[in-house]
């Protein structure tokens, strides 16, 4: 019987796999029973927690870098005390900080860490070094919280979410420093390039010198954010024509109109940091905080994270296999049926093309075959027309030998009828 049951019912409840549910049965309502307030209340309880923002500043020394940052948060961090001589800096420092901004009772946990004297010696060699081991332990330490038995609560993210890298002006392209630094903290984190201070550029000058950051990131194989994780960004299309972005940074606000704005003045004129004729930092500040704070979080997990726990764990003797716990599993699996789809298409038109072939062949053949039969078969008619035609003639000579040998007969008789006797 239950075997007999499941060649009745084969195929109709399949096995979902492993951590998914069932397809379930779309029903309709006889009426409304209030599902519209379910993102409501989704919107209320996440308004509650805390959001996490953990970005890292990397440039040489004397770009803006900390004027920016006030900047970009409408507030007045803490300045750190910076080396006064470059020169006497033996490596490279991290200096994080931590900041609460609360608007509107939705409250971010900021992180800023500064690396001060990037740059500044002789050899540049190692800068990256103490940098990368930063980002390696952060890494590190969230992984441990996973492993601890406690992993379901929330684990405190000190990951580096974004790396905003600042390009000097110069105008020719990325220094032998920058591009070394960009390949390698690309492979690590988010990495969104920054020209500093713009406004010692005319609008030409800036253009070409986009261009020519963009040839270089490109030469380099250089990933940035968000123009090269299509997959994990959504709504930022329009800012992509902005990358790298060119900003300004300044603590003054002056009264222009009936409006304050942050601004640099000039002998020549007024720069206003918000305005997007002077600027990209209007779109820089809308990427980081309306449209892909959430997309850098979780591309910091998706990618970044999962690619050093990935790592990490093959280091530990794990093979490199498709396994049903990974929080990748799904996507993996669709990759791999993609692949496996894509092979079964190639081969089918492969052996379509062979049947075509073959077919193509066997018709020459049989083409061949043909011509040669109807050739056999005109000889053989000729031959036997031939032979009609001699068979014909023969009839003709014996019937005229017959005539021949009858009339012949014939007058022998008559000459003994009427022989006169003796």
């Amino acid at each position: 019987m239950p075997l007999e049951f499941a060649h009745q019912h084969s195929g109709q409840f399949p096995d979902p796999g492993p951590w998914k549910h069932p397809q379930p049965r779309p029903l309709e309502l006889t009426s409304p029973l209030g599902l519209d307030a379910l993102p409501n209340q989704h919107f209320t309880k996440v308004k509650r927690n805390t959001f996490d923002l953990n970005l890292m500043v990397v440039g040489e020394s004397g770009l803006g870098k900390t004027t920016f940052m006030n900047t970009l948060f409408n507030t007045d961090l803490k300045e750190e005390i910076l080396p006064r001589n470059p020169q006497s800096t033996q490596t490279v420092q991290i200096q994080p900080s931590y900041y609460e901004l609360v608007e509107d009772g939705v409250i971010l946990n900021l992180c800023i860490v500064d690396t001060p004297g990037f740059g500044d010696e002789l050899n540049r060699e190692h800068n990256v070094t103490p940098i990368m081991e930063y980002i390696d332990k952060q890494f590190e330490e969230y992984m441990t919280a996973e492993r601890h038995p406690g992993f379901r609560k929330a684990i405190p993210d000190t990951r580096i979410h974004a790396v905003l890298y600042f390009i000097a002006p110069n105008g020719h392209g990325l220094k032998e420093l920058d591009a070394r630094a960009l390949q390698t903290l690309a492979k690590k984190v988010n990495v969104i390039p920054i020209i500093a201070k713009a406004d010692t550029m005319t609008a030409e000058e800036k253009v070409s010198f986009k261009h020519i950051l963009l040839r270089d990131l490109q030469e380099h194989g250089i990933k940035t954010f968000p123009s090269d994780y299509p997959d994990e960004v959504d709504g930022a299309e329009e800012l992509l024509q902005h990358i790298p972005f060119s900003v300004i940074g300044s603590d003054t606000i002056a009264r222009i109109g009936n409006r304050d704005v942050r601004c640099r003045t000039y002998r020549w004129g007024v720069v206003e940091v918000e305005n997007a004729e002077h600027s990209d930092f209007v779109y820089l500040r809308e990427l980081l905080m309306s449209t892909c704070l959430h997309d850098l979080v979780e591309t910091t997990h998706n990618v970044h994270y999962h690619r050093h726990r990935g790592d990490a764990l093959r280091k530990l003797g794990r093979p490199v296999s498709i396994l049903e716990c990974d929080e990748t599993y799904d996507s993996q699996i669709e990759g791999t049926k993609s692949q496996n789809k894509q092979e079964m298409d190639r081969r089918e038109e492969e052996i379509r093309q062979m049947f075509v072939q073959k077919v193509k062949e066997k018709e020459i053949a049989l083409r061949e075959r043909e011509d040669q039969l109807n050739a056999k078969k005109a000889e053989l008619m000729a031959e036997l027309e031939q032979t009609r035609l001699q068979l014909e003639a023969e009839n003709r000579e014996v019937e005229e030998l017959v005539t021949l040998s009858r009339s012949g007969t014939l007058n022998k008789s008559s000459s003994k009828l009427f022989k006169t006797p003796k």
